[in-house]
């Protein structure tokens, strides 16, 4: 036997949800919850009889956690389908309270064991074996006074009901106290021993003595998935609204099967098609599509002049959002620049799609004569800013390219410059 002073007095509440609705509600509601209780007689009074809580013995040395579940078990044989007894998703100790008479000094413990939410389960009622009651019913006539239960019972039943209400006002807390154990959340265990550090590692292990294939094969055939993505925002406690953000309809729905025999297969030749052969067709598109762009682009004067005498505009913006100008200055390329102004009459501050003006471009790639060219425009702006309010200046001095230095002396000495004339 062990010695009297490692034992333990403890006291059990096995508690069950009615439904599952109350298990996600802020607010407690007693009657939304059963308790198990014995009815035994009170001494001196044979017909009377005073409810109180399981009590066992608990071994200061044992498993506490699996002693209880395994009490629990065996005290609610009797009352259970097919002798299997009540099992509880696990062992919580809710507080210790001081004993009195012979056992003053002492502690007896109150563990609560949450058990699955009530069904249509049959329970038989056997007498000196503990039942179910709602417990709403039983806080209505419990008090410490009441003969209808044992004073230290009535006690921890008075904590019991306090403790659930608190317990209801924390986020996630009940519904995890309702939670299958991790061993119920255990469906197959498979272990790959390329990953035991130790040679005696997988000797309980459910499977053991796979290679690395078999491993990933039996994997597979368990999850029936040949590649598993996990949710990261799964299980997490951020809001998201009930929404379709968009929608995805396939125009062939409903067409019935497609004429396979008119698929075209192409050549073999065309199979090895690099990514780089989809970039070179994109610039030869490019190419076709923008000629007044490429000839600014590459400073081609001669062939900039013929397009321009064929009524190109000098205006158009490619797929970048760019004028041949913004090539021009970018590229400094100086009689294409020049050409653009004269010959084709641009705008000086044509924007493209950030609002960059070609001071901009000619500033930010520190060409300096194309800078003095634009500033040398009566229509230019000198104080034009971009999208993020940059001036050619700011660019200039940000980007420090090529004759940087002096495109920016030329910008420092425009600003400061009167207007030559006046705008009304």
């Amino acid at each position: 036997m062990g010695n009297p002073e490692n034992i333990e007095d403890a006291y059990v509440a096995v508690i069950r949800p009615k439904n599952t609705a109350s298990l996600n509600s802020r607010e407690y509601r007693a009657k939304s919850y059963e308790i198990l209780l014995h009815e035994v007689p009170i001494e001196g009074q044979k017909k009377k009889r005073k409810k109180v809580l399981l009590e066992t013995k608990l071994q200061g040395n044992s498993e506490i956690t699996q002693g209880i579940l395994d009490y629990v078990v065996e005290t609610t044989k009797p009352i259970s389908p097919a002798n299997q007894g009540i099992r509880g998703k696990r062992v919580v100790l809710m507080k210790k309270f001081p004993l009195d008479g012979e056992k003053m000094g002492r502690e007896a413990s109150l563990f609560i064991v949450p058990s699955v939410v009530k069904d249509n389960t049959k329970y038989t009622y056997t007498p000196g074996c503990p039942i179910f009651y709602c417990l709403q019913d039983i806080m209505r006539v419990c008090s410490e006074s009441s003969t209808h239960f044992a004073t230290l019972t009535a006690r921890m039943l008075i904590a019991l009901d306090k403790w659930l209400d608190e317990r209801h006002a924390q986020s996630h807390f009940i519904p995890a106290l309702f939670r299958p154990s991790p061993l119920e959340r255990i469906k197959t265990n498979v272990i790959n021993p390329a990953y035991a550090t130790e040679s005696g590692q997988t000797e309980n292990s459910l499977h053991m003595g796979y290679s690395a294939l078999e491993i990933k094969s039996k994997m597979l055939a368990l999850e029936k998935a040949d590649t598993c993505i996990y949710n990261p925002l799964f299980g997490s406690d951020l809001q998201y609204t009930n929404r379709v953000d968009k929608v995805v309809i396939n125009p062939y729905f409903g067409l019935g099967a497609p004429d396979y025999s008119k698929i075209q297969i192409p050549k073999q030749e065309k199979w090895q098609r690099s990514m780089s052969s989809v970039t070179e067709d994109k610039e030869r598109q490019w190419v076709d599509d923008f000629p007044l762009h490429r000839s600014a682009c590459e400073g081609d004067s001669e062939l900039l002049s013929r397009l321009l005498s064929e009524r190109f505009s000098v205006n158009q913006l490619d797929s970048d959002h760019w004028a041949p100008i913004h090539y021009a200055c970018w590229y400094g390329k100086v009689e294409a620049t020049r050409i653009l102004l004269e010959k084709g009459k641009c705008n000086p501050n044509l924007l493209n799609g950030q609002l960059s003006s070609p001071l901009h471009f000619a500033a930010g790639g520190g060409h300096a004569e194309i800078v003095q060219i634009l500033l040398n425009h009566p229509e230019t702006d000198r104080h034009i800013t971009d999208q993020q309010g940059r001036s050619p200046l700011n660019i200039c001095e940000e980007n420090k390219q090529n004759n940087w230095e002096e495109a920016a002396k030329l910008l420092k000495e425009a600003i400061n410059k009167p207007l030559s004339f006046l705008v009304v």
